[in-house]
């Protein structure tokens, strides 16, 4: 009884602007015109969006833009307060482990390509912020797993309080975007994904961590757990911005791009790159689901 008033509720306004509609109006035609339209106002302005709008409808990309929008803080902080703050200033100088320069890896460039609208080029400017951050993070997190010596050579109260906070405050940021992927995202959208045990079938392959025995079997274990994060990081930023900004950077000496960014199409092909994602979903080899 309270599910029928419930639905008769919410089919009550659609009844009565079905009544209003003028004989002869087909409203299905009517629908499709109008999304039409708002696909083409869209692709004038922002043509990867509109391209993902055509393919997966937006009802689909409505929840998992809200998704990226909320990972936003986690990033920040991951930059700010893990990256620079504790691994790349505390525990480089504690552990002797050369620094990573921020502006190698975080590329900021695409948001002046002409043609975007502003949410595109918003989209752009999150894409590589993000992806310079797990690039700079895993290149620092294997520089520290080279760090050679015995457990308690160069183990102390302030480098294993550093290290383990370090460690929990980055692995917690990092799980909740996984988590937030994972479910929301890679749901909405049908992309890829990568899991923890898959993570560590690829590190044991290199062999990552074997020698990192400075803060004993905790940190040895905590050191493969972020990294095994980094590369599920890797392959969800990978997904997205295949599918949302896969524009290749400008070049620049000394810049380290993704490792997918050799999939990425030129800056002046958003024509071709708009047609791309409405037929295929992604530049990425690994094709959305649906």
């Amino acid at each position: 009884m309270f599910a029928n008033i419930i639905i008769h509720t919410w089919l009550f306004p659609f009844a009565c602007a079905l009544h209003m509609l003028p004989a002869g109006i087909n409203l299905k035609q009517e629908v499709y015109g109008v999304h039409q339209r708002l696909i083409d106002l869209i692709g004038k302005r922002n043509p990867i969006f509109a391209g993902n709008i055509e393919r997966v409808g937006l009802l689909r990309i409505i929840p998992a833009a809200l998704a990226m929008y909320l990972l936003i803080p986690f990033f920040i902080f991951l930059h700010v307060v893990c990256l620079m703050l504790l691994y790349n200033t505390m525990i480089c100088l504690l552990l002797g482990v050369e620094q990573v320069k921020l502006r190698n890896y975080i590329i900021i460039d695409r948001h002046k390509l002409t043609g975007l609208s502003y949410t595109g080029r918003f989209h752009c400017i999150y894409c590589g912020y993000a992806n310079g951050i797990c690039v700079a993070f895993g290149v620092l997190l294997t520089q520290i797993s080279s760090v050679s010596g015995h457990e308690g050579e160069k183990r102390g109260l302030l480098p294993s309080i550093t290290y383990f906070a370090a460690a929990f405050l980055t692995a917690m940021s990092m799980s909740i975007i996984v988590l937030m992927y994972n479910v929301v995202i890679a749901t909405a959208l049908g992309l890829h994904r990568l899991g923890m045990s898959q993570a560590y079938d690829k590190m044991d392959e290199g062999g990552f961590g074997n020698g990192f025995t400075i803060f004993g079997r905790a940190g040895y274990l905590s050191l493969r757990y972020q990294q095994a994060l980094i590369l599920v990081l890797a392959n969800i930023l990978e997904q997205i911005e295949s599918q949302w900004c896969p524009i290749k950077h400008l070049d620049r000496e000394g810049a380290v791009y993704p490792e997918h960014h050799k999939f990425f199409v030129e800056r002046c092909e958003l024509c071709e790159l708009k047609r791309i994602l409405s037929c295929e979903g992604s530049v990425s080899p690994r094709k959305p689901k649906y």
